[in-house]
């Protein structure tokens, strides 16, 4: 059931699927009540198996007049994120879209964010900035201030697997590829399929923003998530790349790619040497698949023999990494920030 709004027309639509996670819900209305304006619309897709969500989300319909609309769904057995998702960008009115799943919108973003899109309507992507909660210095990426992208080739090869997080993107331009991208449900990224069709498509400027407006809890390195880690970060990121890899330079793609792929083996490797036999520990670490997406990357070659070591032997390995350099270069901190923090 879709609650009533009163406005047609708005520049941004908040884009927000969820699963029996009220809390979460409530943190974020509450503090989207405190800076949303008339020009933004709140959609919420909510497949729980309680109403505990839809309670919480009623009780903020007169602190958000007129913009906040519900959806209530029923998780899909396969590919529900992505299923809600795709819902909610195509019942969306507003001209831009932002997806958020479990992090905190900073002060002052929604501002930032419909003031730079008035300053520059001709912007198809805009990349938001991201950080942990409780370090806000320590940020995804670095760029020193506001800038434009080079072009889409730069966006690419900073960082691709922040981009299907961290991105607003066009709704008119992310529409036209819809079609294509639901036949990327399941795999906990068909909405970065639209990102990189937005991209791609290069309609539009493309403008970061360095202050980190994505503020984000880590999780436990090994704990069980909604998703295959390793599948999702390690697999699906390249698969779905492919599909535009002849829209972007050749030299590009590859950096692009190769930095995800560095940031998933250590993240890999940690997990496992850990003990872990979850996440990217899995007991299963997909090398056959891996070894199809990156054989002609050098950086896999390098992974390779730490792949195959036993369990005991990478332990021993992080052991002695940790005496003698900085622990935080292995442990991923850029990846845990910015990826396991989704």
């Amino acid at each position: 059931m879709e609650k009533l709004f009163k406005k047609e027309k708005f520049i941004l639509s908040i884009c927000i699927p969820t699963y029996n996670e009220p809390d979460n819900v409530k943190l974020l209305l509450e503090n989207l009540s405190k800076q949303s304006t008339p020009e933004v619309e709140i959609l919420i897709r909510d497949d729980s198996t309680d109403d505990k969500t839809e309670k919480i989300v009623n009780s903020y319909l007169t602190k958000i007049p007129g913009q906040l609309r519900y959806f209530k769904g029923e998780k899909a057995a396969i590919g529900g994120y992505d299923i809600a998702l795709l819902s909610l960008i195509e019942s969306a009115k507003g001209d831009y879209i932002w997806w958020f799943g479990n992090d905190v919108m900073g002060d002052g973003a929604i501002n930032k964010i419909i003031t730079t899109i008035k300053r520059f309507p001709d912007i198809s992507l805009i990349w938001i900035n991201s950080a942990g909660i409780h370090n806000q210095s320590d940020v995804g990426v670095d760029f020193g201030g506001d800038r434009f992208f080079i072009n889409a080739d730069e966006v690419f090869e900073t960082d691709v697997g922040l981009l299907g997080f961290s991105s607003i993107i066009k709704r008119k331009e992310a529409m036209e590829g819809m079609e294509e991208s639901k036949k990327f449900i399941g795999s906990a990224l068909a909405c970065f399929y639209l990102s990189l069709h937005v991209l791609s498509g290069r309609k539009g400027r493309f403008y970061f923003i360095q202050k980190p407006y994505m503020l984000c809890t880590a999780k436990p390195s090994g704990e069980v998530r909604w998703y295959d880690s390793f599948q999702v970060h390690g697999i699906n990121y390249f698969l779905i790349s492919q599909k535009f890899k002849n829209k972007f330079n050749k030299k590009s793609f590859k950096k692009g790619l190769a930095k995800q792929f560095g940031q998933i083996w250590r993240a890999v490797l940690v997990e496992r040497a850990l003990g872990f036999t979850t996440g990217f520990g899995s007991k299963t670490p997909k090398i056959k698949k891996m070894f199809q997406c990156y054989w002609n990357f050098p950086e896999f070659w390098i992974a390779l023999p730490f792949f195959l070591m036993p369990r005991i032997i990478l332990r021993v390995f992080y052991r002695f990494y940790k005496i003698f350099f900085d622990r935080r270069h292995l442990r991923f901190s850029i990846f845990e920030k910015n990826y396991f923090l989704n």
